[in-house]
């Protein structure tokens, strides 16, 4: 837990200073971040619907070479996945009859 809170403060922090660096670079990293964010969700089992379609959008904008692109999209999943996590956290005391 305190681990995800560290990543997300440093993703904060640092992402300001990144975009001041190439685009392309930046589309890779956030997307890596997503991908990681994203199978983590997965491992909690409870993923959200259009988080790995949003990723994949951003991957192509990506090897299309449209950076701006990729980097929106690549931050909505990240941000879609980090909200599931923090759902997940919420309600994981709670019974969830589809987990049976």
């Amino acid at each position: 837990m305190r681990k995800l809170f560290l990543f997300i403060a440093v993703v904060f922090f640092i992402q300001p200073v990144i975009l001041l660096g190439s685009d392309e670079v930046t589309s890779k990293e956030l997307i890596a971040d997503a991908k990681r964010s994203y199978k983590q969700v997965v491992k909690l089992n409870n993923p959200w619907r259009d988080t790995n379609k949003i990723i994949k959008k951003a991957e192509k904008a990506h090897n299309d070479k449209k950076y701006e692109k990729s980097i929106r999209l690549a931050k909505e999943a990240l941000n879609q996945a980090e909200m599931a996590i923090e759902q997940h956290n919420s309600q994981k005391d709670s019974y969830r009859f589809l987990d049976n």
